[in-house]
């Protein structure tokens, strides 16, 4: 599809017209063409005075534009002013400051829609400007304007803030007679909050794409904005059959107050949308609309929908939205790229959508939607020695563009990028030093971006990241340190999602220091943590509750001392419920595995503990990492069957060698009961010294609980006998 050639501009558009033509040419036709032939000839003067540009008459109807709203406003004023005492001239006058587009001699656009649907409310002899108008005009002496609130300019897609202006030669409009299409914009002192449901294609299946994309912007770009609980397209798309769901449904579903749905179809270069807006508190639709958008505008769809919601919620975004690009051709390439990439069915899939991005970034060098998109493949395929270069493209044009929203995000995905290339890429080093110095400056960056535009979301993603770093730097030499700072930022970060009613961020927060305790040693705290979160998304997110009931069984498997085979075989029921009901191989299923595995080991049924744990190693070998534990028990429990396995230890003892292994305490326990006391003394070492490092940093309660767990005490009581 060939970009055709078209210029955009920012203007202020006026558009006037001629109230009750149409009857007068029903009386008298050469009285009316004399009428609009005198219009013609006071505006026309005005227009040059003024610096405004014509562009055509429509009927009775001009199209203008100024390079600025006062000029703009003050021409209309004076056309006003100079056909006041003539009742035959009632003229009305709308303007807006919008992007324009000129394409073969014509000006069109959706600004220009706009000023058409103000110039049709205003009253005959008045003059309704939108709010970007009434802002500029704020500072001058000379004008005062009466608020009408957030209208519904029914197809335009979009609400818009009208004003009337005051003058005595002016008509003013009253309020009262606003009320039908007044939209009432978020009040209360609850946070607002909303779910953006993905936009139903109703074209062809090939064009799906368009409505996935422009949806799952329309998310991004409101949940930047500020002080705003947006739900995220991934928690949208765990709820089975949501696009089945009614809006109260949805906001039960979602714990959001604000529905947002629409349908769009795509017809040769036309575009049909319908968008509704639904409040749960007052049970009704506050706003609905139906438009059509020419293929040029397809970049701005989504800022008008997004800059929409945002004013129905009363949320002023502090971050620019506006696309770097007006390229219409690279925006589109973008939208395919997106939707073959996050929809990919198979490998292919996401090459293609690789490709189809990297076709809009060479059409438009500024798309920087494009640009962020292809950060994150590069993170997703860990082509790190790429990502840099990039990033810093992404941060120039987010800087130039004012687009503080993706500046904040690229300096976060630097971060990230550090993170994964020092720790996922160098994980089979013998020694992996995460910088975190660098990794803490890009996280500030942004972190100071996001506080200066109450983006709570981006400022939360920030400290629970930071805090997984410190974790995972903690857990390798146990730095206690490392491990305080992590839980003070999570802590921080459960604040801010408390401020915002993000239960499912404080879900996944409430997650984390549940994981960190646990490896802290402070297991009632861990249990507390995981209580916690999974109070919050029981029967909701079934892979955060799968991942929290994981936790507490592996804590009540190592921690607890007696356990009779009746608790054995409720532990086992459980994870075989949790392996039952969540169905996809991913890295909670393989600890869930681990943990039967052993339950299986403990009650001596050994073939049986095989069988589990080598669906744990292969979950381990399917993802390409490391199941550490499996590669332990599995021998194991060969030992203990009789069988052979001289050669399964060599091969166990080069990779702990080589690979520096890191292993929990409890694990080095099961080492030293597979290697024996010759070799396997090292381990029940290791367990000892691990277990001192965390009783160092566990105080009163906590540092009693641990020292007493079963596993604290088999290591400490064996090491006794062997030291």
């Amino acid at each position: 599809m060939p970009s055709p050639q078209i210029e955009r501009k920012l203007a202020a558009i006026m558009f006037t017209d001629i109230a009750g033509y149409t009857e007068s040419m029903s009386k008298s036709e050469s009285k009316t063409l004399n009428i609009l032939e005198k219009k013609r000839s006071i505006l026309k003067p005005l227009l040059k005075e003024y610096k405004g540009t014509f562009v055509k008459e429509i009927g009775d109807g001009t199209l203008s534009y100024f390079e600025s709203a006062v000029n703009a406003a003050t021409c209309a004023v004076k056309l006003q002013e100079t056909t006041y005492d003539d009742k035959d001239m009632n003229i009305r006058v709308g303007i807006h400051i919008g992007d324009i587009v000129f394409k073969d001699g014509d000006v069109f656009g959706g600004g220009v829609n706009v000023a058409s649907r103000l110039e049709s409310i205003a009253p005959a002899g008045g003059v309704c400007v939108s709010k970007s108008v009434y802002d500029e005009l704020s500072n001058q002496d000379d004008f005062d304007g009466i608020e009408l609130g957030l209208q519904s300019l029914k197809g335009v897609g979009r609400l818009i803030e009208v004003f009337g202006l005051k003058g005595d030669k002016l008509n003013e409009p009253k309020p009262s007679e606003y009320q039908e299409n007044k939209v009432d914009k978020h009040s209360d002192d609850e946070v607002p909050s909303i779910a953006i449901i993905p936009f139903r294609n109703k074209g062809k299946e090939e064009d799906a794409f368009y409505a996935y994309g422009i949806s799952a912007d329309l998310i991004t770009d409101c949940s930047g904005a500020g002080l705003i609980r947006v739900t995220s397209l991934e928690d949208i798309e765990k709820v089975e059959q949501w696009d089945k769901l009614k809006s109260n449904e949805l906001s039960s579903q979602f714990d959001t107050r604000y529905i947002a749905q629409g349908t769009l179809w795509k017809m040769d270069k036309i575009f049909q949308l319908s968008v509704e807006l639904y409040d749960a508190k007052a049970a009704k639709i506050v706003w609905t609309d139906r438009w059509e958008e020419n293929w040029v505008n397809l970049i701005a769809i989504k800022e008008k929908l997004s800059n929409s919601f945002l004013d129905a919620l009363s949320i002023k975004s502090k971050s620019t939205n506006i696309v770097s690009s007006n390229n219409t051709e690279a925006y589109e390439y973008y939208l395919k790229g997106k939707y073959k990439i996050e929809k990919h069915k198979e490998p292919e899939d996401f090459d293609i959508g690789i490709q189809l991005v990297e076709k809009a970034m060479d059409i438009d060098d500024n798309l920087i939607e494009a640009k962020v998109l292809r950060m994150r493949t590069y993170a997703l395929k860990g082509e790190f020695d790429k990502f840099n270069s990039i990033s810093e493209k992404v941060i120039k044009i987010a800087s130039i563009s004012n687009n503080s929203k993706y500046l904040s995000w690229a300096y976060f995905i630097k971060g990230m990028q550090l993170f994964m290339k020092n720790h996922v890429m160098e994980m089979d080093k013998n020694e992996v030093n995460l910088p975190i110095d660098g990794i803490l400056e890009n996280i500030n960056k942004s972190n100071d971006i996001a506080n200066r535009n109450n983006d709570l979301e981006q400022f939360c993603r920030n400290q629970n990241f930071m805090a997984m770093v410190y974790s995972v730097s903690a857990d390798k030499n146990f730095n206690a340190e490392y491990y305080n700072k992590a839980i003070t930022m999570n802590l921080d970060s459960a604040k801010k999602q408390l401020e915002i009613h993000d239960t499912n961020g404080l879900a996944k927060t409430y997650h984390s220091l549940s994981s960190i305790y646990k490896d802290m040693g402070d297991y009632s705290s861990s249990l507390e943590w995981a209580n916690k979160s999974k109070n919050i998304v029981k029967e909701k997110d079934l892979t955060r509750e799968v991942m929290t009931e994981s936790i507490m069984i592996e804590i009540e498997l190592i921690r607890s001392k007696d356990l009779t085979n009746e608790d054995l075989e409720k532990l086992y029921r459980t994870s075989k419920q949790l392996v039952d009901s969540f169905g996809h191989e991913v890295i909670v299923l393989n600890i869930l595995y681990t943990c039967m595995g052993l339950i299986k080991i403990l009650q001596k049924d050994y073939n049986r503990a095989i069988d589990i744990l080598l669906k744990s190693r292969d979950i381990g070998q399917d993802l390409k990492c490391i199941d550490e534990d499996s590669a332990v028990l599995i021998p194991l429990a060969k030992k203990y069957l009789g069988e052979e396995i001289s050669s399964e230890l060599l091969k166990l003892e080069e990779r702990i060698k080589n690979d520096n292994v890191d292993y929990s305490y409890w694990m080095n326990y099961y080492l030293y009961q597979l290697f024996g006391k010759n070799k396997g003394t090292k381990y029940l070492n290791k367990g000892v010294n691990q277990i001192n490092k965390m009783q160092s940093n566990l105080k009163d309660i906590a540092l009693k609980e641990f020292s007493h767990t079963n596993h604290v005490e088999l290591i400490l009581e064996e090491w006794e006998k062997v030291k």
